[in-house]
C-alpha cells in the first residue's frame, strides 16, 4: 500500500532527497554495524596482509605484507602484493594497535553513507518519481555486499569512495571545463590505483580521455594534468623495481593469471588433476630454475599464457561469464562469513564456477540451507533488476551522453579487468554508479508496469 501511495504522488520540478530515504539508509548501516559488533567477523581472507603491512610500516618502515623474517630472505612478491593505500589508511586510524577496529569500521560506514549520499544528492537535478527513491533504497538494501564490506577490514569501501569522487569529478569537469575538476579526476584516479591495483591501467584511460578533452577544449594544461596518474604509476613501478628487481605495479596480477585464469581453463578442458599438477609444477620450476624474482615471474607468465593461447575460446567464455558474474553474483561467501552461517568450508560459488561452470554452481546452490538460499535468491533478483534498469538508463537520451558512457565505461572496465574472478566483492567499488544509473533507468521500468499509473514529468 505504501509503495502504491508513493507511486501516485505528484513530482516536483526539482526532486529533493526524502527524509525517510536518509533514515532508511542510516538504519540499514546501523543494523549491519550492530551485527559486526556482535559477531566480530571483521577478518576476511585478505585482511591479514593489509594489517600486517600496516604493522610493518609503523614498526620498521617496510611496505611488506607478511611478518618480517628474523633471518633469511624476504619474499619479493610481498612487497607489491598489496599497494600502500589501504595499509596507510589503517595506520592513520591506529587500527594495528586496536583489539577491535572500532574506529576503522565507523569511518568505513561513514564512507559508505558519504558515497551513496553524494550520488543521491547528485540526483537532485533530475525529476525523479517518488517511487524511484523507493527503488534506490531497495537497491541498496538488496545488495548486502555494500554493508558487509563497510564493516570488514578490506579495501573495497575506500576504493569505492575514490571511484565515486572520480566519476563525479569527471562529470563536473565535462560540464564546466574547469581545471579544478580535472585536477580532482587526476587525484582520485591516482588514489584509486594506490588502493587497489585494478585501477592502475585506468591511468592510461585518464590520459587518453584527458588528452581528447584538451584538444576539444583547446586547453593544453588539461592534458598535462591527465598525465599525472600515469606518472605516479611509473614512479611507483620504479620503486618496486628497486625493491624486487622487477618493474611492475603489483605481483597479484601474476598470481591471478596462474591461480584463476590458467587454472580455470585447465579445469574445464583437461580436468582438476591436470590443473592442480600444472600449478604445482610451474611454481616449482620457477623457483628451482631461476634465481631472480623477475625471471620467476616471467616464467610463470609465459607458461600461463601458453595455456590461454592453447584454449582461446574456452578462456574467452570464462572471461565473459566472469564479467557477468561480477554483477549477478549474490555474494554467498560474504553472507556466510559475515553472519557466521554454515557453508564456509570447501569451494564456494566462484570455486564451483571455476571448476564446473554454471552446472556446478546450480548443484551447489540447491544444497544450501533454505534460509540462505532464500536470501541469495532475493539478492540475485535485485541484481537482475538493477542490471535491467541500468540498461534502460543507457538508452535514455534525456541524460547526457557523457554521464551514461562514463558510468557504463567504469563498470565495464572493472568487470573486464576482474575477468574470471568475477564475484560480488569486486563490484562493490562501482556499485553506487550501478544503482544510481539503475535508479534513473527505473523510471522507464516503472512506467512499464501495467497495474500502476505513474505521473509523467
Amino acid at each position: 500500500m505504501m509503495f502504491r501511495r508513493a507511486l501516485s504522488h505528484s513530482i516536483s520540478a526539482r526532486s529533493q532527497v526524502p527524509t525517510w530515504f536518509w533514515v532508511g539508509l542510516v538504519a540499514w548501516h546501523i543494523l549491519f554495524f550492530g551485527v559486526q559488533l556482535h559477531q566480530r567477523t571483521y577478518f576476511f581472507p585478505d585482511t591479514d596482509r593489509y594489517r600486517m603491512e600496516a604493522v610493518n610500516i609503523r614498526e620498521a618502515g617496510e611496505f611488506y605484507a607478511q611478518p618480517l623474517p628474523a633471518t633469511g630472505a624476504k619474499k619479493p612478491q610481498e612487497y607489491t602484493i598489496r599497494p600502500p593505500g589501504y595499509p596507510l589508511f589503517l595506520l592513520a586510524l591506529d587500527t594495528p594497535s586496536a583489539r577491535f577496529p572500532f574506529v576503522a569500521l565507523v569511518v568505513q560506514n561513514l564512507l559508505s553513507l558519504l558515497n551513496l549520499g553524494l550520488l543521491a544528492r547528485w540526483l537532485h537535478r533530475f525529476r525523479l518519481l517518488p517511487a524511484q527513491w523507493v527503488f534506490l533504497l531497495l537497491g541498496v538494501c538488496t545488495y548486502p555486499a555494500q554493508l558487509i564490506y563497510a564493516n570488514v577490514l578490506m579495501s573495497e569501501m575506500l576504493l569505492q569512495t575514490c571511484v565515486v569522487l572520480l566519476w563525479l569529478s569527471a562529470v563536473a569537469a565535462w560540464e564546466t571545463q574547469q581545471m579544478r575538476y580535472a585536477l580532482s579526476v587526476a587525484a582520485t584516479a591516482t588514489a584509486a590505483m594506490l588502493v587497489k591495483p585494478v585501477f592502475y591501467p585506468f591511468s592510461i584511460v585518464v590520459l587518453l580521455v584527458g588528452s581528447w578533452a584538451a584538444l576539444r577544449w583547446r586547453r593544453l594544461p588539461v592534458a598535462v594534468v591527465a598525465a599525472l596518474p600515469l606518472a605516479v604509476a611509473l614512479l611507483y613501478q620504479s620503486w618496486n623495481y628497486q625493491r624486487t628487481g622487477l618493474f611492475h605495479f603489483s605481483s597479484i596480477a601474476t598470481i591471478n593469471l596462474l591461480h584463476y585464469n590458467t587454472e580455470g581453463v585447465l579445469r574445464r578442458t583437461e580436468g582438476a588433476v591436470v590443473a592442480d599438477h600444472f600449478i604445482d609444477t610451474v611454481e616449482a620450476e620457477a623457483h628451482r630454475r631461476y634465481a631472480t624474482f623477475a625471471q620467476q615471474q616471467q616464467h610463470i607468465r609465459t607458461r600461463s599464457m601458453a595455456v590461454l593461447w592453447k584454449y582461446p575460446v574456452t578462456y574467452a567464455r570464462i572471461h565473459l561469464t566472469g564479467m557477468v558474474n561480477c554483477f549477478l553474483d549474490p555474494g554467498r561467501f560474504d553472507l556466510v562469513h559475515f553472519f557466521k552461517l554454515p557453508g564456509q568450508e570447501g569451494r564456494g560459488l566462484l570455486g564451483q564456477y571455476t571448476a564446473y561452470g554454471y552446472k556446478g554452481m546450480a548443484r551447489y546452490i540447491w544444497r544450501l540451507p533454505l534460509g540462505l538460499l532464500s536470501a541469495l535468491l532475493l539478492v540475485a533478483v535485485g541484481n537482475v533488476v538493477r542490471m535491467l534498469a541500468f540498461g534502460l538508463f543507457l538508452y535514455q537520451r534525456q541524460y547526457a551522453l557523457f554521464v551514461r558512457l562514463s558510468a557504463a565505461g567504469i563498470l565495464l572496465y572493472v568487470a573486464f579487468l576482474t575477468g574470471p574472478l568475477g564475484a560480488a566483492r569486486f563490484a562493490v567499488p562501482v556499485f553506487p554508479l550501478l544503482v544510481v544509473g539503475a535508479t534513473l533507468g527505473s523510471r522507464k521500468l516503472l512506467l512499464m508496469l501495467p497495474s500502476v499509473a505513474l505521473p509523467r514529468a
